[in-house]
């Protein structure tokens, strides 16, 4: 790639790794929990590893507080400068190795004392993700090292949501009841905004749970199930999920009460049933997603089962009987 292409990707790129970290840092519930680990680790004879540094702010701390060796890593090019600066600002600039690369490709000497890899991206408990959290730990952490996080953990707990995709369009009487089909097929992200109209109908169930100081494989998320026994079953329209990161013993975070990691929704149309048994089982694959819902109390209740290739098989089904025109694009 010629250094004219390199250039226009990196001021392309750059806004949108700007937005993403914005978010990031104005996450305070993450920053107050992942702060305190840290200070609560680090003394001046702690030597500190921060991977996916991403602004520095970690190993910034780290430095701050006295750690006698910061190293931060970071694969996104355009972070390299700001952490850099940062650190610089920060009167630390002298005092923290930058490296850039992919975690599994940097060659670093020594072990560290104290390990913060957050390199979850949108997928906490992916292959990708875990693979790499495996690869830190076994080569970069020493004996009786502090690895932060140190477990990862998946909940799903069933709920009223007030307002939910049924109402659309807002405001207009208008029926889209294809759309709604369609899209009950994709789980849902609720940013914390609206997080308000969400009430949980039981208490969170752990779907998988990952002591990242052990794992050696990632794990299966494929047939997972929960169950809960409601008082009201049809108050219920929806299932659920969210991730809870275990800093240390006494300090993890529910991704609920943070801002920048994601809660998912799969709505579901509520069942008829008053108290009873609500089952969900659920596989989070690339090319098989796939969830169920269903009312063991009441046999003869038909589950509800959803999936992307419903929706798209729906979709193409709905376009073959569509009756419309169609203009091609003039060739040149």
């Amino acid at each position: 790639m010629k250094r004219s292409e390199k250039d226009a990707h990196y001021a392309a790129h750059l806004p949108e790794v700007l937005r993403y970290h914005q978010v990031m840092l104005a996450d305070g519930a993450r920053n107050r929990m992942l702060s305190a680990a840290i200070a609560a680790s680090v003394t001046p004879e702690t030597s500190f590893l921060d991977v996916g540094a991403g602004t520095g702010v970690w190993a910034i701390l780290a430095a701050k507080l006295g750690a006698k060796r910061v190293v931060a890593v970071e694969s996104e090019e355009c972070l390299i400068p700001v952490i850099y600066k940062h650190a610089v600002e920060n009167g630390v600039g002298d005092r923290i190795e930058i490296i850039h690369a992919r975690s599994n490709d940097a060659k670093i000497k020594g072990k560290f004392d104290v390990i913060v890899a957050e390199l979850f991206g949108g997928n906490a408990l992916g292959e990708e993700s875990i693979r790499a959290l495996i690869d830190v730990r076994e080569r970069f952490l020493g004996p009786n090292g502090m690895l932060i996080p140190q477990g990862i953990s998946m909940f799903a707990v069933p709920a009223r949501i007030e307002s939910p995709i049924e109402e659309l369009p807002a405001d207009v009487n208008v029926q889209l009841g294809f759309f709604k089909e369609l899209k009950r097929n994709y789980g849902q992200d609720f940013p914390l905004y609206v997080r308000n109209r969400i009430h949980f109908l039981a208490d969170p169930v752990p779907l998988v749970d990952v002591d990242l100081r052990t794992v050696m494989e990632p794990p299966s998320l494929k047939d997972m199930t929960a169950a809960w026994k409601v008082r009201s079953v049809r108050e219920a329209n929806g299932i659920v999920s969210f991730s809870r990161s275990q800093f240390t013993e006494s300090i993890h975070l529910a991704a609920f009460s943070s801002s920048s990691w994601g809660v998912t929704v799969n709505e579901f149309e509520p069942f008829d049933v008053e108290q009873g048994e609500l089952k969900f089982s659920v596989t989070f694959e690339d090319q098989n997603s796939n969830w169920t819902v269903s009312v063991p109390s009441h046999p003869s209740i038909r589950p509800q089962t959803f999936s992307p290739v419903f929706a798209f098989t729906r979709a193409k089904l709905a376009h073959k009987s569509a009756v419309f025109k169609q203009y091609r694009a003039k060739s040149k």
